[in-house]
């Protein structure tokens, strides 16, 4: 259950720190609002492997953010801004249709040094 507390915790950032709103983030899992915000409250059971792997990549997703990003501003600006590697798409457009492991990667990348 320790993670799962993480996991969830990294929604509410999620939507507090970064403006993701919580049908946005149920779209990131592939799962509905209403069981995302079961899942918040600790009505309704817990959630499958398949949605606590997801709910994994988003936590990787922001332990990635906290180390690139010096502010949460500049983090917020880098979310809302289209990104060649992405086709164009933005970082939380990428997020919120379930492809969080995509930003990682970016994320990872340049955390690693890469010059994208």
């Amino acid at each position: 259950m320790a993670t799962l507390v993480r996991e969830l915790e990294a929604l509410e950032r999620l939507h507090t720190e970064f403006g993701l709103r919580y049908d946005e983030l149920a779209q990131a899992i592939n799962t509905s609002e209403s069981t995302l915000h079961r899942w918040r409250r600790g009505s309704g059971g817990e959630p499958t492997p398949v949605y606590i792997a997801r709910l994994v990549a988003l936590q990787a997703f922001l332990d990635e953010m906290d180390a690139l990003f010096a502010s949460r501003d500049a983090a917020r600006v880098w979310l809302e801004h289209p990104l060649p590697v992405l086709k164009g798409a933005t970082p939380r457009a990428m997020i919120s249709t379930g492809h969080v492991d995509r930003v990682t990667g970016v994320l990872y990348a340049i955390n690693a040094g890469a010059a994208l």
